[in-house]
Parts: C-alpha cells; structure tokens; sequence
C-alpha cells in the first residue's frame, strides 16, 4: 500500500507528488518538488551527460527539466498521461533536450519553486565518472540510474523498518548483503563477527530480502497509474540490475 496523506484519497506516491508540486501551496509545492529532485536527479543527470552535454550544461539542464514540472505544458502533459512516470520523464526530457538543441541556446538556472539543487554536494560528475564507457547509450543510462534509485528508495524504507523495531544495529549489519551493498565477507565470517551461527545469518539476510522484494514491489507501485503494469516495471527493473 502507497503511504498516505491525512486525507486518505490523496496518495503520496510520484504521481501525486508531481500534482502536489503543480497544485499545492507554496510550502506543500516546495516539499513536493524536493522529493521528486532526490528521487530523479541522477537519472535526469546522467542521461543529459550520456547525451553529450558537458557537465554544467547537464546541471542546468536537470534544473530546468525540475522547473518544466510546473510548467502549464507540464500540468497538461501529467492530466493527459497515463501509465509508467519513467516513461514520462523520460519523453519529457528528451522534449527539453530537443528545444534546447533546436534553439541552439543554454538553458540558465534559477526560477525554482524549490530551492535549487547543489550538484557538488551531490557529487554528481563523480557518480556519472564512475559508469562504465562501454556501449549504454542514454536511454540505457536513464534506466540503469532509475533501477538504482528505486533500489535505494526500497533500502531506505527497510532501514527505516529496522529502526522502528529498534534494530538499526542489525540492519547495519546485514545490509552488505542487498543488492546496493559490497556483498563481500564470506557468510561464515559474518556469523561469526556477530557472534552467531551460518544458519541464523541466512535466515536473517532470507528474512531481509524477503521484505526488501516487498518494498521494491510497493516503490514500483507508485510510479504506475494501472497496477496490472507493476510486474512488467519489476521484470524491467530485474533485466536492468543483471546486466
């Protein structure tokens, strides 16, 4: 189930968080629109980069692409559209570069209704760096930096999970062993650092991932309008994290 605001018809998945940023007050437009920058920068980034343009320009150009979401052409756009939001960010991306391209002009910062992204705490150009060069053109990057980020999203609520049931320490633990962590001590070094048993680890990391898949699932759920198109997201976002 998708968190909910106080009032129950108003979900706050991505969809909905694009229509809170375009809709809400000042102060609710400005929460909104932080999410979605955390949640959308690097994929944004990274495809603008791949595409060729030099850092700065892809800086300015995810700036704008936040800016465009509260654009009329962005409200009509997300009244009209239905089905996967990162097809919808993506075709809306590609629409901005190619105005970019066809005005031969770059776009300037600013004008946000929330504050504008710092992309050197971000240290966005060392993330992008660090992408292998070989063969992913920039639709191959915008989707591998999605996975991503929907990966981390789930890993933050399964944290979240642990440190409500007041067991941070052993999320901590056994966090090496999702798919975002080194994945590298042997299971038997693990149990015994932890002073346990090989067979107690792996019902716990089972138990851990089990519950990750769930929140992978829900983070999936709430960037699609038809709930039919969750397991086809998945199975996209599994053919990407194998690769």
């Amino acid at each position: 189930m998708a968190e909910t605001s106080h009032n129950s018809d108003f979900p706050l998945t991505r969809w909905t968080l694009i229509r809170r940023v375009q809709h809400g007050g000042e102060r609710e437009s400005a929460q909104a629109l932080d999410q979605l920058c955390r949640s959308y920068w690097y994929p944004i980034y990274a495809y603008a980069r791949r595409h060729g343009f030099r850092a700065e320009d892809a800086e300015d150009l995810t700036q704008v692409f936040f800016q465009n979401l509260v654009s009329y052409e962005s409200l009509q756009a997300v009244t009209q559209e239905k089905g996967k939001l990162r097809s919808f960010m993506l075709a809306m991306l590609k629409r901005i570069i190619s105005k970019q391209v066809r005005h031969d002009s770059a776009y300037k910062r600013g004008g946000m209704r929330a504050a504008t992204l710092s992309f050197e705490e971000l240290n966005a150009e060392e993330r992008y760096i660090a992408e292998p060069l070989g063969g992913e053109d920039a639709d191959a990057i915008f989707d591998k930096a999605w996975a991503h980020e929907v990966l981390a999203a789930a890993e933050s609520r399964l944290r979240d999970d642990y440190a409500k049931a007041d067991n941070a320490e052993a999320f901590d633990d056994l966090r090496e062993f999702l798919p975002l962590g080194e994945n590298a001590t042997p299971y038997a070094s693990a149990a015994k650092k932890l002073g346990i048993t090989e067979a107690t680890l792996r019902l716990q990391i089972h138990r851990m991932r089990k519950r990750y898949a769930k929140l992978i699932e829900q983070v999936i759920a709430e960037t699609v309008s038809d709930p039919t198109e969750v397991k086809a997201e998945l199975e996209q976002l599994m053919s990407i994290v194998g690769k």
